[in-house]
């Protein structure tokens, strides 16, 4: 049997849980933008590292873009996804997660245009966090 997409879910397509977390940041104040400016900066196996800095241990409720709820937790292995409507979890590591990073930042979907606005009028070079430091 075909699955038939309608018109609106192909011009509106529902974010996955796993983007819709990675594009939430760390939850830290100026997470997100700390994230944009290491992506600048680290190959992706580097990114996975600073992303596990970042985020740390941690989680937090969720209600998803597709109407579920659940929980997200971050770990030393990456995030977790709880979904507490069918009791089920999706597991993604710190690579996957810098991989969906620099793909959403290719796109220009990462930053939201308040952030992006602060970064574009940040005196070059962007000022960021040490970088050396964090991955040391």
């Amino acid at each position: 049997m075909i699955e038939q997409i309608s018109m609106f879910e192909l011009l509106n397509p529902i974010e996955s849980r796993f983007t819709y977390e990675v594009k939430r940041g760390s939850g830290f104040e100026g997470g997100r933008v700390r994230i944009y400016c290491a992506s600048l900066n680290l190959d992706v196996k580097s990114l996975a590292t600073f992303c596990r800095k970042e985020y740390g241990i941690g989680g937090h409720s969720s209600d998803f873009p597709d109407g579920g709820r659940g929980f997200a937790d971050h770990n030393a292995k990456g995030i977790v996804i709880h979904d507490w409507n069918n009791d089920t979890d999706e597991e993604h590591n710190w690579l996957e997660v810098a991989k969906e990073i620099k793909r959403l930042i290719a796109m220009n979907d990462y930053l939201s245009e308040k952030e992006r606005a602060k970064v574009q009028s940040a005196p070059m070079p962007i000022p960021c966090v040490k970088i050396e430091a964090v991955l040391a």
